[in-house]
């Protein structure tokens, strides 16, 4: 037995997934965080449940709405469970009375039935199942609520009599008149509580700008960089550990453990700002700051639901590319895929810092906030010089409910996130830093190299001076460096502190220029690779030479400018 579970963006649908399957599947307080189809088996049982995207009707939408589609034609299910927002009925039920036309065994689910009690929405679910003609469960995927008897559930599905009007105008209507016969108690759209100073036309923005400048506060001032001394204080105890043991060699001590736990040692910040952002999105946030940065975004060519994804980016920039999918196809998704590689991720952050602490070392978080800020300026820039004429249509951003963090799902969501930075530290940086060590220890004929001999990683690294001294990069090791970031940022971080701890300097202007151009560069592997499943290979090639150009062109006029400067 096959069942597709289908309803609106933030009905609740992937929570009602992971509550009967025991998947672990992403949720979030916000309209499309489900972009592709998730299956698997009921707890215990044969049947296969599978979680489509969240689709507003069955007509227009984009990728991920036009996915759902596909599945509710091509997956014949026996059942179709469709999950609805108790507390946003009216538009919810234009997708249920077109889903009721497909003339497939159906059931309703009135999800979070629990918070329309909370707001004083009452539905009469008996008069709304007779006016659809398929049976209606309030349930809350959440608590549990209503889950108990699932065979109940997978049993009740009937075909409905009903066949809506396929006139939009008229189906809404429709809806409308269902809403209103079977509604009662408070159900006022007016902003209330705490919406009221976060929309607020005047007071929102200095309110968004109070809550970023309060999370990388917290993020690269307070919390993150305490707790990076803590995990310095326990490498550097290792390290010790080692002392007079059969791996007290260069090799583990400098090669390994030097590089590898100076990365680490900005875990606690990478955890942070994923718990601050994975917070935002829980509480339901990151949509109004969406509705916020609308008219600033048209500045660009975009418009405020772009804005989800370019807040993302500041996590990790795969997942903000997959969220493009939520977008119309068409100039507005790729021209959000073209800024969110000026969006600093995470990955980025403990080269930021390094590279912070040589412009500020008494301040390095305020050093690699420069470096923030140059990049968003620069996307901002970037971005307004080649909007051309975008035009202002409008468009519907769907506002969630301010809820109180669920801080399992936020904390799992962390850990999700630290985990990935864990998986790729284990794969790809202690590789990499062995490699440049031993690059620095051996020649181009791959033997050992003495005083004043010229090591691999020297060679290497000449072979890239044509392009550096026009950027003022005299010394080749910092485009290896630069080379390093290819298949994951957080590479470049290691590389800089092994190479810094081997002699290599830094002026100011060739610290701000390196910073700037590693910014610039196309962004990681697992991002190209999402561009390139999302866009296809045309807009992949673009983006890729794009960035070089920029890149390099931006560190020419740098070095240009600053070279009169400092």
């Amino acid at each position: 037995m096959r069942i597709l579970l289908a309803g609106q963006p933030n009905c609740g649908k992937t929570t009602l997934f992971n509550r009967l399957t025991g998947r672990r599947e992403h949720t979030g307080n916000r309209a499309g965080v489900t972009v592709s189809c998730a299956r698997a088996r009921l707890r215990g049982r044969e049947e296969e449940l599978v979680d489509l995207p969240g689709l507003y009707s069955l007509t227009g939408g984009g990728p991920d709405e036009q996915a759902a589609r596909r599945a509710l034609e091509t997956e014949k299910p026996d059942l179709i469970l469709n999950v609805v927002d108790s507390t946003a009925l009216q538009r919810s039920l234009v997708l249920t009375l077109q889903l009721l036309a497909l003339g497939r065994p159906t059931a309703v689910l009135l999800n979070m039935a629990d918070e329309a009690r909370q707001r004083g929405i009452a539905i009469d679910r008996d008069r709304l199942s007779k006016m659809l003609g398929v049976p209606v469960f309030p349930v809350s995927a959440r608590t549990g609520e209503g889950l108990g008897d699932v065979d109940r559930l997978l049993q009740a599905g009937r075909i409905s009599a009903r066949r809506p009007s396929p006139s939009p105008e008229e189906l809404y209507r429709e809806a409308g008149r269902i809403a209103s016969a079977v509604l009662s108690g408070n159900t006022g759209g007016r902003p209330r509580g705490a919406d009221r100073l976060l929309l607020h036309p005047f007071w929102g923005l200095p309110v968004f700008g109070l809550i970023l400048g309060l999370l990388f506060l917290l993020t690269f001032q307070w919390v993150g960089p305490w707790l990076g001394r803590g995990v310095e204080a326990v490498v550097d105890g290792v390290k010790s550990s080692l002392s007079e043991t059969i791996l007290d060699t260069p090799l583990v001590k400098e090669g390994l453990l030097g590089s590898l736990g100076y990365v680490l040692s900005f875990l606690p910040v990478i955890t942070v700002l994923s718990l601050l952002l994975n917070l935002l999105e829980d509480v339901g946030y990151l949509p109004r700051a969406a509705f916020l940065l609308d008219g600033f975004l048209r500045g660009l060519g975009l418009d405020g639901r772009c804005a989800v994804p370019l807040l993302l980016g500041f996590g990790c920039t795969v997942p903000a590319v997959m969220a493009t999918r939520t977008l119309p196809e068409g100039g507005k998704r790729r021209r959000t895929m073209a800024l969110l590689p000026f969006v600093p991720c995470s990955a980025r952050l403990p080269f930021l810092l390094l590279l912070g602490s040589v412009l500020l070392p008494e301040h390095p978080a305020r050093g690699a906030l420069l470096f923030y800020g140059l990049s968003l300026c620069l996307g901002i820039a970037y971005g307004a010089l080649t909007k051309g004429d975008r035009g202002e249509g409008g468009f519907y951003l769907e506002l969630p409910p301010l809820r109180m963090p669920r801080w399992q799902s936020v904390v799992k969501e962390t850990g999700a996130h630290v985990d990935h930075f864990l998986r790729r530290a284990g794969k790809l940086l202690l590789p990499a830093a062995l490699v440049l060590w031993l690059s620095l220890q051996v020649g181009p004929n791959l033997r050992p190299v003495g005083p004043g001999d010229e090591s691999l990683l020297a060679a290497l690294g000449r072979l890239l001076l044509p392009l550096l001294r026009p950027l003022g990069l005299t010394d080749g090791r910092m485009g290896v460096i630069l080379l390093s970031g290819l298949g994951a940022k957080e590479t470049m971080a290691s590389a800089a502190a092994l190479l810094l701890g081997e002699g290599m300097t830094l002026t100011v202007e060739q610290t701000l220029v390196l910073g700037t151009v590693a910014l610039l560069l196309p962004p990681c592997l697992g991002t190209l690779a999402a561009v390139r499943e999302e866009a296809g290979r045309k807009q992949l090639l673009s983006l890729v030479l794009r960035h070089v150009l920029l890149a390099w062109s931006i560190g020419a006029l740098m070095h240009f400018v600053l070279h009169f400067l400092i």
